[in-house]
């Protein structure tokens, strides 16, 4: 009987992080006092990525670390400093840069940047069907297979998921997730 409220109690926590990284981005956004230092973009968007990784469900996994890879220019400067060495399901992030679309197969999650975005098709064929969290902020990725893809519409980031690419990749978003993205496509 206590795994039904093992399951809740997590499932509680999940929330309250979610709800947490919300409020926590929509008042450095709209608070006065820091609307002369509105965050930048890529601030913003490494928020995101956090819960991304922390809502995404992988095949069993055999090691300590998740590799966050980045395939491109890196538009995330100092900003990715945050993710560097964050725990989620005891697994720590780790963070790398790869040159060759070959290096990505060691990737857990892969952030496709805009510099490399007309070899998305290569890209993506190269991952398919491989357990790894493809994420972009290019218009239309999603609709070409990228997992889950960022934009900022009225200075919010908003994001959009393919979870029928995801589940091909053997991956799972969690619900949770899923109500926050503004399409989903399946």
């Amino acid at each position: 009987m206590t795994f039904p409220l093992k399951k809740l109690r997590q499932q509680a926590q999940r929330i309250a992080k979610i709800m947490a990284m919300i409020g926590c981005i929509a008042l450095s956004v709209h608070s006065p006092v820091t609307r002369a230092e509105q965050p930048s973009e890529y601030r913003l968007k490494v928020a995101f990525l956090y819960n991304f990784i922390a809502y995404t469900e992988w095949p069993e996994q055999q090691s300590l670390n998740l590799n966050f890879c980045i395939y491109g220019d890196d538009p995330f400067g100092e900003h990715l400093q945050h993710l560097r060495g964050k725990k989620t399901s005891e697994q720590e992030i780790v963070i790398q840069h790869k040159n060759t679309i070959e290096d990505l197969a060691a990737c857990q999650i892969v952030f496709i940047s805009r510099s490399v975005i007309h070899d998305l098709g290569t890209i993506l064929n190269q991952l398919n069907e491989k357990p790894i969290l493809t994420i972009s902020d290019s218009p239309n990725a999603s609709l070409q297979g990228v997992v889950i893809n960022m934009s900022i519409k009225e200075g919010k980031v908003t994001f959009e998921a393919n979870i029928a690419r995801a589940k091909r990749n053997g991956l799972k978003l969690s619900s949770q997730l899923l109500r926050f993205a503004s399409e989903v496509y399946q």
